[in-house]
């Protein structure tokens, strides 16, 4: 099953782009409101880098 792209700033370049995410996961404080963040890699310096991904967001 692939990841519906979505558009995130590439961190390595600073370009915004649409890009379908490696691995999406949840990080936050126990009982807190979680945050979604998910794993990209550049299509241009082929660099891996990390962003956050909307809410209701499922792979």
């Amino acid at each position: 099953m692939t990841c519906k792209p979505v558009k995130v700033i590439d961190k390595t370049t600073g370009k915004e782009i649409e890009i379908a995410p490696i691995k999406v996961w949840a990080v936050g404080p126990r009982g807190r409101k979680v945050v979604k963040l998910g794993l990209f890699k550049s299509p241009d310096t082929g660099k891996y880098f990390r962003a956050k991904v909307p809410d209701d967001y499922e792979c």
